[in-house]
């Protein structure tokens, strides 16, 4: 994700992303029967639909009657530009830029008709201009790497190693396809395997990484250097500040010194990730070194779930049904990675590699130190055995209250319970945050610690070997909530605009956002007059992570109550979570925007105060991190700027709401249908 700072005209409070429109009256209330007809189980009082079957329902009808848009013709110049560090060396191997690639399903850039405005944070250089994003829609990296792929590879030596580049999406041994792959090659043709890891601080400034992520990453890392150790594999580490200059470095100087020409890679989908694949690619063949870049981050690799007329999806329920369908049919998909081999005990005596066994995982990272590591270490335990272990327990034990606290998730007391269990009452325990209902596995799944093939493979053992995917039991609406992170993987890999800053659906990148620096902070300070909001942004400071349901709520809050810039949000939990994923998190927040894979903007409009009945109906997790109401009771702890005299609400030291509700919903539904134009001054105070 780019880096963001706000800019705004200086005469308004928006980010004036066009030229002023007359103001229009207009009625953004849709139809009390409309609702009505739509309304569905998770609505407890009659009072708004159910937003998450909504989305469903209006999905599976705009797959199939969608439109297709036409696109203009991208005429302007491959212009070459500076790297983000201010160096001026480009990548060498940058991929072409050929056009002819047409996506299917929404979200192309320069459809007809479409307004050619300037935006304003393509002013400051920090989101790539709709042109730039629209050429690489056309031909995505990841069929340029793919191409590369097929094209094959010239014979190279056999050298003295075969080397493993270890990614932080990939930071395990066990289900490890490179590394498998890898090991394989070193055994037939008898030489050693090597293990590297390259840290690039740059890299991760620039792509707005946390601190927990990346201490998170470095625990796991000491683990896995003891357990390569075991194996009698080496564990390499090296750091190159310049993201740009690591294929390079890596091609003529890394492997060089290990003797190696063979490099074994998993695939990562990101814009830069790929571009710096295809890098490697090709310095590699120019150098005489083979790099074989594989399929592993996912359970199905991108392109292979395909509509009936054999196009890319991008719309979740069809996608998710045809996702599904291919795991039945194809169970190739679900097959895990051996174990790699062990190399010749030899090798710890060998005069070249022996020293590399010394190599030293860094305490912290320059820029991106831990202060709370140990505490994190215990909330967040590091290694695969302790990733396999959450699994088991929410596969297998009852939800407890509390364990929603800044706490271990493997507190003893667990009980074990094959009706009660966490994953059999996921359809419910889902949208609540007052016990531990949801697996906590995405810290672990977003840096590889454990496989989203690992995972299915005991999902399927609870069902007696089938994969059960779908909305009726709870497995199935796990499995679900799983796939999702291959969808957002998908869609970014086949249409890039996504990791570029960029709207899915283009008609909304010039919606007026909002630029109050000081809403802004309050809401990551967890101090906006909204208890579920500020509880949920004070749990992501303090633990890096929050329940799925607050992180909608919250982020809905940013977006269609505070109407500020979805990226500045996305940049806030790229930078705050120890899970953070680029495509799951742009996912997230394009979907809470109404800018991404979704057909009805104007329903994506949050209650805050019903949704914080819903999903913490005891108050239990308001009080516990938001300690100045841990006295409220009833309704007043979802809402105690209306539910308490005005002189008792004063004394609890906690904000009055910094938005209301109907105002603010109001003014998001008129920017959004006009695109472009601000509301009456009424509607924006």
């Amino acid at each position: 994700m780019p880096q963001l700072t706000l800019f705004s005209d200086p005469n308004s409070k928006s980010l004036a992303l066009s030229p002023k429109k007359p103001i229009t009256s207009t009625n953004s209330r849709s139809s009390s029967s409309s609702v009505a007809a739509r309304k569905a189980a998770y609505t407890k009082k009659g009072d708004e639909p159910n937003l998450w079957e909504l989305h469903h329902i209006q999905e599976d009808m705009a797959a199939i009657s969608k439109k297709r848009h036409a696109k203009d013709e991208v005429e302007s110049p491959n212009k070459r530009k500076k790297t983000d560090e201010g160096n001026e060396e480009e990548m060498k191997g940058q991929p072409e830029l050929n056009k002819g690639h047409s996506p299917e399903g929404g979200g192309v850039a320069g459809e007809k008709g479409s307004k050619k405005k300037k935006n304003a944070y393509a002013i400051k250089g920090k989101i790539a201009t709709e042109e730039d994003a629209a050429r690489t829609d056309e031909d995505p990296p990841m069929n340029q790497l793919e191409r590369l792929i097929e094209n094959g590879h010239k014979d190279v030596e056999k050298g003295e190693s075969v080397v493993y580049w270890m990614r932080m999406e990939d930071v395990r041994i066990e289900d490890n396809t490179a590394l498998y792959k890898a090991s394989e090659k070193a055994k037939e043709l008898g030489v050693p395997l090597i293990a590297l890891f390259v840290f690039s601080p740059g890299d991760y400034k620039i792509h707005d990484r946390s601190n927990k992520k990346i201490d998170f990453i470095l625990r796991n890392l000491r683990v896995l250097k003891s357990e390569f150790h075991k194996l009698n594999i080496p564990l390499h580490i090296t750091s190159y500040d310049r993201r740009l200059q690591i294929p390079r470095r890596v091609i003529t100087e890394v492997l060089p010194s290990l003797g190696a020409n063979h490099l074994y890679v998993n695939i990562e989908y990101e814009v830069d990730e790929l571009r710096r694949d295809i890098a490697t690619v090709r310095l590699g063949r120019e150098k005489g070194i083979d790099v074989q870049c594989v399929h592993d981050r996912l359970v199905v690799p991108p392109g292979q779930v395909k509509s009936k007329q054999g196009k890319p999806m991008s719309v979740f329920s069809p996608w998710q049904r045809a996702w599904a369908k291919l795991l039945d049919e194809q169970p190739k998909y679900l097959k895990m990675s051996p174990t790699p081999k062990s190399n010749d005990e030899a090798i710890k005596s060998n005069d070249k590699f022996s020293k590399l066994f010394d190599d030293e995982i860094p305490d912290h990272i320059e820029g991106f130190e831990c202060p709370e590591s140990e505490k994190l270490s215990e909330v967040w335990p590091e290694g695969t055995d302790k990733a396999k272990e959450l699994l088991y327990r929410f596969l297998n034990t009852k939800p407890r209250q509390n364990q929603f606290q800044f706490t271990s998730p493997l507190n003893p007391g667990a009980e074990e319970s094959e009706k009660d269990s966490r994953v059999n009452q996921y359809q419910t325990g889902r949208n609540l945050v007052d016990g531990d209902n949801s697996s906590r596995l995405s810290p672990y799944l977003a840096a590889g610690v454990i496989s989203g093939r690992m995972v299915l493979d005991e999902a399927k053992k609870l069902r007696k070997g089938k994969l059960e995917s779908g909305r009726d039991t709870g497995v199935g609406m796990w499995v679900m909530e799983v796939s999702w992170r291959d969808f957002y993987n998908h869609v970014m890999a086949t249409w890039p605009r996504v990791s570029m800053g960029r709207p899915f659906l283009e008609k909304f990148a010039d919606v007026q956002w909002e630029t109050n620096e000081e809403n802004l902070q309050r809401w990551k300070d967890g101090k906006t007059g909204y208890p579920i909001v500020d509880a949920a942004m004070r749990a992501c400071k303090i633990r890096g992570w929050m329940e799925n349901r607050v992180r909608m709520v919250a982020a809905s809050f940013l977006v269609k109550s505070l109407m500020i810039d979805w990226r500045l949000g996305e940049k806030y939990f790229m930078e705050s979570f120890i899970d953070g994923d680029l495509a799951a998190n742009n996912g997230g927040w394009q979907w809470t925007a109404s800018t991404g894979t979704d057909p009805q903007p104007f329903f994506r409009i949050f209650n805050t105060i019903t949704q914080s009945e819903k999903c913490d109906p005891s108050g239990a997790y308001i009080r516990y991190w938001v300690p100045e109401l841990k006295n409220l009771k009833g309704k007043a702890i979802h809402d105690p700027y209306h539910h308490m005299p005005s002189n008792e609400f004063k004394k609890l030291g906690y904000p009055e709401p910094i938005v209301d509700h109907k105002k603010s919903r109001e003014r998001a539904l008129f920017r959004y249908k006009n695109v472009g134009e601000k509301e009456n001054d009424d509607l924006a105070d």
